[in-house]
């Protein structure tokens, strides 16, 4: 179980916490609707998280769920369900019933395979949807969408008691429209960009960043990671609201990404933020 403290960052509506270091622990839980993106090694606040993506099979984003769900399961918590990506899936299972065997208990969830273009319900006006990354093993990114009613353009400056008479006529003078609330990438290589480009256009963008300076340049494509000249080359495109970092390398310190940040990508920079903390102590 992860005993460190994790960060908290908030965009409004949303309010995102966890922990990220690459190949160590790396969680995330997104408020609302409270979900989980990964569950590191396990973490106690992810004990509330009904809905789990995991975006990969490696240890250090997948290692604690068997403790989250015995967790739920001994609070007598609803139903968890848990999304991974299709090809894992039974793995994952078999996973899973190994940790209930060595505790001779039976936790309460589904497995529940997904693949790029797969969408999930999530609360009240607000959906996942599955999307591909590229990374060394079968690999998911998430986007969480939020879905919200407003007057359709037909209708638009007609006066209220027009419009009542229309809605007691039974005319439905609504429309839904989506916004792309949040993205997460998991871990991915530098294809990412071009494999999805509503990335673009998320409010708030959650994309790892693995490798800082040039000796560490090549290590992006050969390992299937983000080295920060990758973010770098799309700098003019990211209109987001936010971009959260993540998934440093345990040789990098925070400051010498918030150095990088700053001298590689000033006008971005002040939408930036890092989720990532160092040890206490």
């Amino acid at each position: 179980m992860s005993s460190l403290r994790p960060v908290e960052l908030r965009f409004g509506d949303l309010r995102i916490e966890g922990w990220s270091r690459a190949g160590d622990d790396n969680w995330f839980r997104v408020h609302p609707p409270g979900l989980a993106f990964d569950v590191g090694r396990g973490a106690l606040q992810l004990a509330g998280a009904r809905d789990v993506f995991l975006s990969h099979g490696h240890l250090d984003h997948a290692l604690g769920l068997p403790y989250v769900l015995s967790q739920r399961s001994l609070h007598r918590l609803v139903h968890t369900r848990v999304f991974c990506p299709a090809e894992i899936a039974e793995a994952l299972g078999a996973f899973i019933a190994a940790a209930e065997r060595l505790e001779r208990a039976k936790y309460r969830y589904d497995v529940v395979p997904l693949s790029p273009g797969d969408r999930v319900a999530v609360g009240k006006g607000l959906t996942v949807e599955a999307f591909d990354t590229d990374h060394v093993v079968p690999s998911l990114g998430y986007h969480l969408w939020h879905n919200r009613r407003r007057l359709a353009a037909p209708f638009a400056g007609l006066p209220a008691a027009e419009l009542i008479a229309l809605r007691e006529r039974g005319v439905d003078t609504a429309e839904v429209v989506e916004d792309l609330w949040l993205s997460y990438c998991g871990d991915t290589g530098p294809r990412i960009f071009e494999m999805e480009p509503r990335l673009f256009r998320s409010r708030v963008l959650m994309v790892e960043c693995t490798f800082l300076g040039e000796e560490h340049r090549d290590k992006g494509e050969r390992f299937k990671h983000l080295h920060l000249g990758d973010i770098a080359r799309w700098a003019d495109e990211l209109h987001n609201e936010a971009i959260v970092l993540h998934h440093l390398s345990r040789r990098f310190r925070v400051e010498d990404l918030r150095a990088e940040v700053e001298r590689r990508m000033p006008a971005l920079a002040p939408r930036i933020h890092i989720l990532v903390e160092e040890k206490e102590g």
